[in-house]
């Protein structure tokens, strides 16, 4: 096991009087911490969209977010009535 210096040995004891956490669960949060500072940045979905090209893909009402369902139905029904013809 690594030896800790009495700097960093005395920050621990702070941080457990702080806090109350044992050893184990302050060196576990510092590593999760640590580690995901390491790691690459996560893209998010309209990243990883907009690099696909699939933003701005699709030529459509700039409100049909909001009548996608009305505009289905309308849809449907045409394509209704003209399987009755």
């Amino acid at each position: 096991m690594t030896q800790l210096d009495d700097d960093v040995a005395n920050k621990l004891t702070y941080i457990q009087q702080q806090t109350g956490q044992d050893t184990e669960t302050i060196l576990k949060a510092a590593i999760e911490q640590y580690y995901e500072q390491l790691q690459p940045p996560q893209k998010s979905v309209l990243d990883i969209f907009q690099d696909l090209g699939l933003v701005g893909c699709i030529d459509a009402d700039p409100d049909l977010s909001t009548t996608y369902k009305s505009m289905t139905s309308q849809s449907l029904e045409q394509k209704y009535e003209q399987g009755q013809q």
